[in-house]
């Protein structure tokens, strides 16, 4: 049998024991928590994420975009038409970056810098306004941003989907209207335009320098819908464009149509081209055997001519 004090020691002893594994519990929380927001190089980053809804995102989109055109309305697609024939413009840019950030601290870093480029436009077949999605990014904090010169050229007057204006939607779901294009490239499919942050300050992202073949890059896009999509891979090689002076670079990261004016970036988030286009190579008598698919993209070089 224990004695009184024996057992009061046992339950002090007891007592301390828990204490100390309940503080080593809570000190490998907050270790766990530190790594993965502090660590850049490592692939702890977040301990979670949200899943992406694309159909609510885009709903969403299209609802808050619709609903300030009507209220107060837009630069039109005629006028987007005239002013991407300005061949220059002059921009202020963020200093390039040095620090690395790699797998999931990269993409929390750079998404915010990467938008929704949203086509409205009527479907004539009901009364609402919709949103053809492409990819853009920003350059200039107070609202300066790059995307293709053929996602703001594809307008058709004949056809019923004519497109009414142009907004953006950022990572947090701010959607912003396009009241300006300042400059565009058809050579280089290229254009520089302006949107309306209501003075929100953005994450811009750093021009870098044109990369070689074999270095790596990173891709953050929306391809098909499929919204704020992280790629990566390493530039196949620079080539003129067949038949054309157009200097262009492929790379193995993977994008697709809506990836269009999405910026590949390097390993400290440098925008060093831009989405251009995908071709797909075949064999047989048909072309009917697939071989791959040549991800192509436009030299960040080509934009800065376009800026300076």
């Amino acid at each position: 049998m224990l004695s009184k004090v024996e057992k009061l020691k046992q339950s002090y002893v007891l007592s301390i024991v828990l204490l100390a594994m309940g503080l080593l519990l809570l000190c490998n929380c907050n270790e766990s928590t530190i790594k993965a927001t502090s660590d850049h190089t490592s692939g702890e980053y977040l301990l979670e994420e949200e899943p992406i809804n694309d159909a609510e995102l885009i709903r969403e989109f299209e609802i808050k975009a619709s609903e300030y055109y009507k209220e107060h309305g837009g630069t039109e697609s005629n006028t987007f038409k005239e002013q991407i024939n300005n061949t220059s413009c002059k921009v202020s840019v963020k200093p390039q970056v040095n620090e690395v950030y790699n797998g999931a601290a990269f993409y929390q870093q750079f998404k915010s810098g990467v938008l929704l480029m949203g086509k409205m436009y009527k479907c004539g077949h009901c009364p609402k306004d919709h949103i053809s999605a492409a990819s853009a990014f920003v350059i200039s904090d107070d609202g300066i941003c790059v995307t293709n010169y053929h996602v703001f050229k594809s307008y058709d007057p004949s056809r019923p989907n004519n497109y009414t204006t142009f907004f953006v939607m950022d990572s947090e779901r701010n959607v912003y209207p396009v009241t300006e294009v300042l400059a565009g490239s058809k050579k280089d499919d290229l254009a520089v335009f302006k949107i309306d942050t209501k003075g929100k300050i953005l994450n811009a992202l750093s021009l870098g320098n044109q990369k070689v073949t074999g270095e790596h890059v990173n891709l953050i896009s929306h391809p098909d819908g499929r919204f704020y999509s992280y790629t990566q891979g390493d530039i196949n090689r620079t080539y003129f464009k067949p038949g054309s002076s157009k200097i262009r670079q492929s790379i193995s990261a993977n994008f697709a149509a809506g990836s269009s004016g999405a910026p590949i970036m390097d390993k400290s988030g440098n925008v060093i081209g831009i989405v251009a286009g995908t071709q797909n190579i075949t064999y047989g008598p048909n072309g009917g055997i697939y071989q791959m698919t040549i991800n192509e993209i436009i030299p960040v070089s080509q934009l800065k001519e376009l800026i300076k």
